[in-house]
């Protein structure tokens, strides 16, 4: 469970370019602090703790604040979580949408589960990619944000017409679907043209990381058979029978190739995790190169799973940009980052 009252504050200087370790044994609290830090920007737990978990028992609310410097400012970042509430999400004093908050503060965040982009269920590499693309710009972002809010009216509608409400007909149905094949094609475009984008930076990375030439491919996996306006027209007797809209972005899938082979399938564990390793560095170079600037950096106990040699390479692909680390591996660990912080009990030593 994440208990944010081992977390008093995080400040993030200019000066604290370069790696950050903060060092300790399991369950001292490491990880709740950058967790505080990824939830307030991005509204999530990279650990999948539900809100509550993250709110002490005896209380109603906690409060996570963080001094940030990003695009050569210094924000001020402050999220109060309320039990069964809405959050409260304040940016230099002032309410301000989640996803003007992810713009602002650009985050790149890797942990061990992210080898679920590579070897999990495609919901995984459409949620990676979705999220990426709103890391892209405002019109990404909107094109996102309106799919899955026309997919949920049409699932509503579905279901009603299920039921056989007949306060709902089938025009209402007609008219959602025009709107959603548009921003439907829409957002499958945006999704190509991201991973044409983020493929060469992935084959330098990987390399790199990997130590060896492989190479790797991405093929983009639709639903959609000719167009989607015409796909939801031939599947809407049976989208109706099941409730569901069976065909769109939302059943699609991303295929990551190395050497021809398909990575979820046939790749090792270690390669998997380099892999995704990769991709989320990926991402972070092209946002790097859209906003003039490093994301700041947070990877959760990764070193675990990695050789000496890719704990390096890994830090190497870190050291210009605000990074975080923790890591339950003391040994040489000075001689790698920049500063390094003892945790114990919840404390800073």
């Amino acid at each position: 469970m994440t208990d944010f009252r081992k977390v008093r504050s995080v400040t993030i200087t200019p000066s604290s370019v370069g790696v950050t370790a903060i060092v300790g044994r399991n369950g001292q609290g490491k990880s709740s602090i950058i967790e505080a830090l990824s939830y307030a920007i991005t509204g999530r737990s990279f650990r999948g703790a539900p809100k509550d978990s993250m709110i002490t028992k005896e209380c109603e609310s906690s409060i996570v604040r963080a001094n940030i410097f990003s695009n050569q400012r210094e924000l001020l970042l402050e999220l109060s979580l309320n039990r069964g509430g809405s959050d409260r999400l304040l940016l230099n004093r002032n309410v301000t949408p989640r996803r003007d908050v992810v713009r602002a503060i650009p985050l790149t965040v890797f942990t061990l589960s992210d080898i679920e982009i590579v070897s999990g269920s495609p919901a995984h590499r459409r949620e990676f990619i979705d999220d990426s693309l709103i890391l892209m710009g405002p019109r990404a972002s909107e094109t996102v944000d309106n799919y899955e809010r026309l997919l949920q009216h049409r699932s509503h509608i579905l279901k009603s017409l299920q039921r056989g409400d007949g306060s709902v007909g089938y025009d209402s149905l007609e008219i959602f679907d025009e709107s959603l094949a548009i921003e439907g094609e829409r957002l499958i475009r945006m999704r190509l043209s991201l991973l044409s984008r983020i493929e060469p930076i992935l084959n330098e990375l990987y390399a790199d990381i990997a130590g060896k030439g492989e190479k790797v491919l991405t093929s983009y996996v639709p639903s959609v058979r000719t167009n989607l306006m015409s796909d939801l027209l031939d599947s809407r007797r049976d989208d109706i029978r099941r409730g569901i809209t069976s065909v769109g972005p939302h059943r699609d899938d991303i295929i990551f190739r190395i050497n021809g082979l398909n990575a979820r399938y046939e790749a090792s564990q270690g390669e998997q995790r380099t892999l995704a390793f990769s991709l989320k560095m990926a991402l972070h170079e092209l946002l790097r190169s859209r906003i003039g600037e490093d994301p700041i950096i947070l990877l959760d106990d990764v070193f675990s799973e990695l050789d000496e040699e890719r704990i390096e390479k890994v830090l190497k692909r870190t050291k210009s940009a605000q990074a975080i680390v923790t890591t339950s591996i003391d040994h040489q660990i000075d001689e790698k980052v920049n500063q390094k912080l003892v945790i114990e009990s919840g404390s800073l030593l």
